[in-house]
């Protein structure tokens, strides 16, 4: 290992296959964060980060590229009982969706219920307001962010306001997967006139957000074989990929692709599709790939960023994390060592995981070496 590095140095010397000081640790705060002591929140995660010796990764840092509806598109909300019903009303029809609150959330959480897009004629309004929607850049917040806590450390610049690929976000958000697959079979001419009115879209944000002064950016892509086939990851989500890889690296950006999910069936096409690494790579049971294997596929040169499963994050004592940790860092380093590695949790950390377990592993990381 190399001299001694700042966070930030670390980070990109493991994203870049120089030869950091150590292997990095940056914990992945989703979910967790909230469960965490209140004094803990109120000093924010930069002071969390320095507590327990860790490398601050921003990721999804905000955006600097702003999303302008037409000014004839209006939207109401209301309540039927435990449902929070949205009508988002254009000149060419009306859309609604439902989210729903359960106890099992503790009523902090809401889940979409009711997608927006239902018939083909609901993916035609969308369409209008794909070819009406207008977009902004905004850099302050960037601005405030890079003067705050991303002062230290490395920010992941978020590239889209919808913050992920168009078929993601028409798995999500849109239509759901069981409907989007039947819409594919019955009009997909209509569906993918809208989707590449969103590619189209994502590709003028990408550009905007170019003017960002961020190295590395991200989406919230949730790459995964549980809500899609393979052939339409290649299809839809690798060649959008592809676009937003060239404009990035045309200006010398790189951009790193977010998957929790199962990944053994696409990993090959996501590096392929010329992404700078993988972010939230979880192994079973949370992914369906080890991180012996998902390092083996994709080789010592690209960076994987994750490799601890958040259910072994959680069961584990802090006697037993230290040896899981250490075979994580050794097969997220690869059999030479020299693999591009940043250790994290992998996405969503369940609540329950203590302060003391993520020092725990801070500590095996500085103490590691191949």
């Amino acid at each position: 290992m190399g001299a001694d590095l700042n966070a930030r140095e670390r980070l990109i010397a493991a994203l870049e296959g120089c030869t950091p000081d150590r292997v990095p640790f940056s914990p992945f705060l989703a979910y967790v964060w909230e469960s965490l002591p209140a004094s803990v929140q109120a000093a924010g995660q930069l002071a969390f980060h320095t507590r327990i010796g860790a490398d601050p990764l921003w990721r999804g840092a905000p955006c600097p590229v702003r999303v302008h509806l037409p000014a004839t598109v209006t939207t109401r909300s209301w309540q039927e009982g435990p449902r929070r019903c949205v009508e988002t009303v254009t000149p060419v029809g009306a859309l609604r969706r439902t989210y729903l609150k359960t106890p099992a959330a503790g009523d902090q959480t809401e889940f979409l219920v009711e997608h927006p897009l239902k018939t083909e004629d609901d993916l035609r309004i969308q369409l209008w307001i794909e070819e009406h929607t207008e977009y902004t850049l905004d850099l302050e917040p960037v601005r405030q962010h890079l003067a705050g806590d991303g002062a230290v450390g490395l920010s992941l610049g978020m590239l889209l306001p919808r913050a992920k690929s168009a078929f993601q976000d028409l798995v999500e958000h849109l239509m759901g997967t069981e409907e989007l697959a039947y819409a594919l079979a019955d009009y997909r001419e209509t569906v993918e006139a809208l989707w590449q009115a969103m590619v189209a879209n994502d590709l003028r944000a990408a550009e905007l957000a170019l003017e960002a002064p961020y190295r590395y950016f991200i989406t919230w892509e949730d790459s995964g074989t549980q809500n899609y086939a393979p052939s339409a990851y290649r299809r839809y989500i690798a060649t959008e990929v592809a676009q937003w890889v060239a404009l990035l690296e045309s200006d010398g950006r790189r951009y790193i692709q977010h998957a929790c999910g199962h990944l053994r069936a696409i990993l090959g096409a996501m590096q392929a599709s010329g992404a700078h690494g993988v972010e939230s790579l979880s192994p079973p049971p949370t992914g369906d790939i080890t991180l012996a294997e998902a390092r083996a596929l994709v080789g010592e040169t690209w960076p994987i960023i994750g490799g601890i499963e958040p259910t072994r994050f959680l069961q584990l004592s802090l006697d037993e994390l230290g040896p899981y940790v250490e075979q994580v860092l050794a097969d997220g380093m690869g059999p030479n060592g020299v693999g591009r590695f940043v250790l994290a949790n992998s996405d969503s950390c369940p609540p329950g995981v203590t302060v003391a377990k993520f020092a725990r592993v801070a500590e095996v990381a500085r103490g590691w070496r191949p």
